[in-house]
């Protein structure tokens, strides 16, 4: 990365976008697929310019992207892929654990995930070389540090914790987030105008969030009117996720990281590319984003889903009715 190169994000989640901005690269947004949510590996071809350098892949809330699709373009344009997993603890694609398939792979322990330590994340590497190079970043030796980064390691407390968790957080996964997901996934079935997330006979998905997309005004139903069932029943579902793509945020147009326009308005940049942040750029995402209708699973007991899966039918049958 640096500046005026451009690292290749999803434009869900925008998390992958800010890491850019730290280190002053060009976040360049590459739209999803309309059935999983994920990377489009068509667009991510489609989008590769001779500024780019890196991808970050999320495999948003617990399904995996087509990540070995994926690495394959990042090895043809010799760009350094990195796999979002801070969603996906027990997630799979094609019998392969995400995170073992880019150059790194990020897992989140932060409160709101499978395995939580409160805060503090994991890197899986492909890399000895650049395994050694962050152990003597981070665990120094002498004054200075060979390599100047952020430097944000948890501590060895912390560390602990996580490392007696995984004893347990496949059968955590297996026996409530994804027993969760199945809840939400079954009280929608056969609804006509709920489409229910595709998950590839590839993946193996694991329980974080629950997602499907709102299609009513194919079957002559009002959007608000399920929003207000959804409150009156107390369902608990979240609907548009951030409304809007994130290359649409005032941070992103406005740059205000570095007050300046920079990086992506930067004269640097733009006196080599003409890309900018504007409506267009991901049609799928724009068109599905305020579509999304999510569920949180994480703390939410088995039993209480049910409930609130229940009423979720409820509301659906009412729709229906007219």
């Amino acid at each position: 990365a640096g500046v005026g190169t451009e690292v290749l994000c999803d434009p869900v989640v925008h998390f992958g976008a800010l890491a850019a901005i730290y280190f002053n690269s060009v976040p360049r947004f590459i739209d999803v697929e309309p059935d999983t949510y994920l990377m489009d590996p068509a667009s991510l071809e489609a989008n590769i310019t001779p500024h780019a350098r890196a991808v970050i892949a999320t495999h948003l809330w617990g399904l995996p992207a087509r990540i070995d699709r994926i690495r394959q373009i990042c090895a043809k344009h010799g760009l350094f892929l990195i796999e979002d997993c801070a969603h996906a603890i027990g997630a799979y694609w094609k019998g392969r654990h995400v995170g073992t398939f880019g150059d790194v792979g990020m897992f989140s322990f932060q409160e709101f995930k499978q395995l939580s330590t409160g805060d503090g994340a994991m890197l899986t590497l492909r890399s000895k070389a650049l395994a050694n190079k962050l152990e003597n970043v981070w665990a120094f030796s002498g004054e200075s540090p060979s390599h100047m980064t952020l430097n944000w390691r948890m501590n060895e407390l912390t560390a602990a914790m996580g490392m007696a968790q995984l004893q347990r957080v496949d059968d955590i996964v297996q026996k409530t987030y994804n027993v969760t997901l199945k809840v939400f996934n079954d009280a929608i079935q056969g609804c006509a105008w709920l489409k229910p997330r595709l998950v590839p006979k590839e993946a193996v998905q694991a329980g974080y969030w629950f997602a499907c997309a709102w299609e009513g005004n194919k079957h002559g139903l009002s959007y608000r009117r399920f929003q207000d069932l959804n409150k009156k029943l107390k369902i608990g579902l979240r609907f548009g996720f951030n409304q809007t793509a994130p290359y649409d945020f005032e941070f992103f147009k406005k740059a205000k990281a570095y007050g300046h326009g920079c990086p992506n308005k930067c004269p640097f940049y733009l006196a080599k590319s003409r890309y900018v942040y504007k409506k267009g750029l991901c049609p799928v995402i724009e068109d599905l984003m305020p579509r999304l209708i999510t569920a949180n699973l994480i703390f939410l007991p088995i039993e209480e889903a049910k409930r609130q899966a229940a009423r979720l039918r409820q509301a659906i049958e009412i729709m229906n009715r007219g």
